[in-house]
């Protein structure tokens, strides 16, 4: 289906959330929360003629859901602490009953907990959410799988929900895909001035001739940076010379920084390698770079940073692990010809190597056309529209039975 063919909630006499009460509870984004899907949803709801609440500890948020029809509700949703959450379920049976709740989405597993007891009490139903890629190892406590015990379960990719139906058999037909969705207007190629792209190369230290290759990742163990040098010294020695790799992020322990360095000295590529802090304009970055790299090792470094690349059209070379799949289309699990970036072997120096050869190796018709098919696929699955159609379908169905 595509964007355009969506359909919003709310036009018409049967629209099934006008007239509802939806209440979304979120941490703080320092506490794993998303509140830039909650907003969204909120608007969305509000368009519809439902009335919206978010419970937040975030009193931020008070302000701007206002602006766009919804309502804030005190709650410590980022609590961990056993008591507290107890605390909560009284809170929130309060809430439900004196708002007159017709819905809850619990958006993180702790949240979720208190969210179970008290809408089972209230005899209201509940969506909840699984957290980034899904839950990573077998949960041990009731206080970890309450996340699975919603009427229905948001996962944030196919990835995550056959990860959550793994440890969750009983969840599975529960289980519902609602990708992130980006505000695609902010990651538009002409929206990006040459002048920001020149700032930023500038604070790279490259030459105008210098073709890039960008690694947009927080210097940390599993996010590959070992595997991105293995593959410069590769590269190096196929006689490319014109080549830069900069790492932009943050180093979580100095330590590991510092073995990076002497990984670069080791392997004779530290004239070739720039690292840098995190990108303060990560359009500007991916303009500003030929070839963007997410070399993680794991799930957990396919991150929402990777769709942004794909969206305004980077040439975007991921590890196939995680959702990586759902993010780029590449052989071989798709068409040479239906290519919008690449996918490579974790941890395999040589595999990055190759790809990054190809990407750099395009002609301008043929790189052209990958950027075009990057923005048109990621504009199709990760849309602001799609993320909170997706959303509101999810609470319809849910009202529904």
């Amino acid at each position: 289906m595509s964007v355009d063919a969506l359909t919003p909630f709310g036009r018409g006499a049967n629209a099934p959330l006008a007239g509802r009460t939806i209440l979304q509870i979120v941490p703080p984004v320092d506490a794993g929360g998303d509140e830039r899907a909650t907003l969204a949803v909120t608007a969305a709801l509000a368009e519809t003629g439902a009335r919206a609440l978010v419970a937040s500890d975030s009193g931020e948020l008070a302000g701007e859901l206002q602006a766009i029809g919804g309502l804030f509700v005190q709650f410590p949703a980022a609590t961990k602490n056993p008591l507290a959450m107890t605390l909560n379920m009284r809170r929130l049976q309060r809430i439900i009953a004196s708002e007159r709740v017709d819905l809850v989405h619990a958006r993180s597993r702790w949240a979720a907990w208190a969210a179970v007891k008290a809408c089972r009490k209230a005899k209201r139903p509940l969506v909840t959410s699984l957290h980034g890629d899904g839950v990573r190892s077998p949960p041990r406590t009731s206080f970890e799988t309450a996340v699975a015990e919603g009427d229905f379960v948001i996962a944030a990719s196919e990835f995550a929900a056959r990860r959550g139906a793994g440890l969750f058999p009983a969840a599975r037909l529960r289980l519902r895909v609602v990708r992130p969705g980006l505000d695609l207007t902010k990651l538009q190629p002409e929206r990006v001035s040459g002048r920001r792209v020149a700032d930023i190369r500038q604070a790279w230290g490259v030459a105008a001739h210098e073709r890039v290759v960008l690694t947009p990742a927080r210097l940390a163990p599993g996010r590959g940076h070992a595997t991105l040098i293995e593959a410069a010294a590769l590269i190096k020695g196929h006689g490319l010379d014109d080549v830069r790799f900069v790492l932009a992020g943050d180093a979580i322990k100095p330590a590991f920084a510092r073995e990076l360095d002497a990984l670069a000295a080791k392997r004779g590529v530290q004239s070739m390698l720039v690292r840098v802090g995190a990108a303060a304009d990560l359009p500007a970055a991916f303009i500003g770079a030929a070839v963007v790299v997410f070399p993680a090792a794991n799930a957990d470094g396919v991150t929402r940073t990777s769709i942004e690349a794909a969206a305004i059209g980077a040439l975007a070379i991921i590890s196939d692990v995680g959702p990586a799949r759902e993010i780029v289309a590449a052989p071989p699990y798709a068409d040479a010809e239906a290519r919008t970036g690449w996918l490579a072997e974790p941890s395999n120096a040589a595999a990055l190597a190759e790809a990054i050869e190809a990407a750099l190796g395009l002609g301008a018709s043929a790189r052209e056309a990958v950027r075009r098919r990057s923005r048109a696929k990621i504009a199709e699955a990760f849309s602001l529209q799609r993320m909170t159609h997706d959303t509101l379908s999810v609470y319809a169905e849910a009202l529904g039975r």
